[in-house]
């Protein structure tokens, strides 16, 4: 029986619906009803004074029907009510009508008396309202509709310094549940995907002191700051105690957008080597944008939506046009930077052909802007991360250039030095023979010792050459090495002015007299170790040792050790990754020229043989290598 009667009620309501319909639009709501945007079927009553009373309103003959699906009236000091009427025919209850717009300062929603009475129930909310319990809950305000199956008048005021824009929604309790789920899955992913983006390039602008990821960070920080805040999650999650903070933070957020922008832009796109003059007025228009920011702490809204709209067009304007024209001068992050530009505009193109109603509406594509934002901060991270790459690509360049040009100079130098000192040595050799006294002997042999170490120099640099042009070969003679290491040990003897430092050189008699072997690179490397020893000893002793290893195969180890300070087990670890790397130990030669260890240890490698280093702190060093002992015929 009560089924019988609900239903003919409801009967007689289509009724006068259909009836009341053709004159005023009216929302009616079923059990199967989807949520549904409510912009179409409201009407609008500008009140430029902010003074009309609801009978006023009520009594008001000059309501208009709603432009659109999301009627927007700009920045408007007028207040502006919207009519609603509902018919609720379905038998569920809790039917909300939201407001999908965050930055409303004052929402005043009347509902009528449950009675059925004339008289209505003011509900105030908005952004500049204290909410309930002191906190924000909710990111958009809702207000609930009365359950009864009747028609029903509801009217909203809005009084803002904000944009007015009317996005109104009616749904079922359980719909904003599972929608706001999703909404929230979103807003965290793309605010995720913010984050992670300016936490990377922060880190790496500390590595690398680029300004451009620094500008980078800010931009897209400040952005993300400026969605979440336009959609009302930054007062429910960061600031919900802030009613003065939450109303300004998204201005105050777009502000530092456009001024990073700017910046960014510049360091990015390098407009100072394209366009000197373009490249100031856009610093300075950065500039006026957190100058901007900095006023909206304490001046008008209004005033301060006007100025930085301004210079946001502005600025945006500007750099795309200075992109535009770095681009076709070959800048390849120009390219980048348009290409993301292009892509957050097309994006927000959608979003306003959905608010007009020429495209259908979609969860994903309302919120198409933010997707926008996201996919554009990719692409400038990866025109970060481009131009990186080829600046390092054109200093590999400029230092392979360089490099080549250092060969070129050493191996002619080499060539100019060694003919001039061979004809030195001759002389010298020659002269030996008519020499009777023994200090006349002694000068002559440091003269012979001198031009053989300088001869060994001259021959390290065409080597060194050799080795970095990846040319170096060896040269196996039949040698005699007693007389070579003599002569090596000998010289530095002969320059030592330490009388706390003493040579020694020792050769193992079971060593054949005569070896197949290359003499100029195991004296190049030999005299390296010396000069080393040399070098980190300033007192005790160096000693040139040449022995014989007879197991498991006959080897020949050269070694230089001293008694020095000696090396720490890290340090040791240190220079024989530098080995493994091919890059300069610092266990080096200081003050002197020679190959250096790791360029001895390259050496080393063509006659299948490697540097060894033993030593302990306070006990000394010896480094040694070994090399196959082929004996000569």
């Amino acid at each position: 029986m009560v089924w019988l009667w609900r239903h003919s009620i409801r009967t007689i309501l289509l009724i006068l619906l259909a009836l009341y319909g053709q004159a005023q639009a009216v929302v009616t709501l079923h059990d199967h009803t989807p949520d549904i945007n409510i912009g179409r079927q409201i009407d609008i009553l500008e009140d430029p004074g902010g003074s009309l009373t609801l009978e006023q309103v009520r009594a008001s003959d000059k309501f208009v029907p709603s432009p659109g699906l999301r009627p927007s009236f700009g920045f408007s000091s007028s207040a502006y009510w919207a009519r609603v009427r509902v018919a609720n025919l379905s038998s569920k209850p809790d039917w909300l009508l939201q407001v999908r717009y965050a930055p409303l300062d004052f929402v005043d929603f009347y509902t009528p008396d449950a009675n059925g009475s004339d008289e209505y129930r003011v509900q105030r909310s908005g952004d500049l309202v204290p909410p309930d319990g002191g906190k924000r809950t909710r990111t958009y305000l809702q207000f609930s509709l009365l359950n009864e199956e009747r028609v029903h008048t509801y009217y909203l005021r809005i009084k803002t310094q904000s944009s007015v824009i009317l996005d109104l929604k009616i749904l079922q309790r359980d719909t904003l549940i599972t929608q706001t789920i999703h909404e929230q899955y979103f807003q965290g992913a793309y605010f995720g995907l913010m984050c992670v983006m300016a936490l990377y390039n922060f880190f790496v602008f500390l590595v690398i002191r680029d300004r451009s990821y620094l500008y980078y960070t800010g931009f897209i920080t400040s952005t993300a700051v400026f969605q979440i805040a336009l959609h009302g999650y930054a007062g429910v999650h960061f600031w919900p105690e802030s009613v003065w903070w939450n109303n300004i933070s998204n201005l105050f957020a777009a502000c530092l957008s456009v001024g990073f922008c700017g910046k960014f832009a510049q360091n990015f796109i390098q407009l100072k080597q394209y366009y000197y003059t373009l490249d100031r007025v856009i610093s300075w228009s950065a500039a006026g944008c957190f100058c901007i920011g900095a006023a909206s702490l304490v001046i008008n809204y209004q005033t301060i939506v006007t100025l930085i709209s301004i210079a946001g067009f502005a600025v945006v304007t500007l750099t795309l046009i200075a992109a535009v024209l770095a681009w076709r001068k070959g800048s390849r992050p120009a390219g980048f930077y348009l290409i993301a530009w292009i892509v957050l505009l097309t994006f927000a193109l959608l979003h306003i052909l959905i608010i007009l109603g020429i495209l259908p509406s979609h969860p994903v594509l309302e919120n198409s802007v933010q997707i926008g934002g996201a996919v554009e901060a990719i692409l400038l991270s990866m025109g970060l991360a481009d131009r990186i790459s080829t600046l390092q690509k054109n200093a590999l360049t400029i230092a392979n250039n360089a490099s080549q040009m250092q060969d070129a100079f050493m191996s002619s130098t080499a060539q100019a030095l060694l003919t001039p000192l061979s004809k030195v040595r001759q002389s010298l050799s020659e002269l030996e023979h008519s020499i009777n006294t023994e200090s006349d002997r002694q000068w002559m042999k440091t003269a012979s010792d001198a031009s053989a170490y300088l001869m060994n120099l001259i021959e390290s640099m065409s080597q060194f050459v050799a080795l970095r042009r990846g040319t170096a070969q060896l040269n196996c003679t039949r040698i005699n090495l007693k007389p070579v290491l003599r002569r090596i040990h000998d010289y530095f003897e002969s320059i030592n002015d330490n009388d706390s430092l003493h040579f020694h050189f020792s050769w193992d008699a079971r060593l054949p007299d005569h070896i197949i072997a290359d003499a100029e690179k195991i004296a190049s490397v030999t005299v390296e170790l010396m000069q080393n020893a040399r070098t980190f000893t300033q007192q005790g002793h160096v000693a040139l040792r040449a022995e014989l290893v007879p197991e498991p195969k006959p080897l020949l180890r050269l070694s230089v050790g001293d008694s020095g300070p000696g090396i720490s087990p890290e340090k040791i670890e240190c220079i024989e990754h530098s080995f493994k790397l091919g890059t300069q130990s610092p266990f080096n030669l200081q003050g002197g020229a020679g190959l250096g260890l790791t360029m001895s240890n390259d050496m080393l490698k063509l006659m299948h043989s490697h540097l060894i280093i033993t030593s302990k702190p306070g006990q000394g060093t010896t480094v040694h290598f070994d090399l196959p002992l082929q004996e000569a015929p």
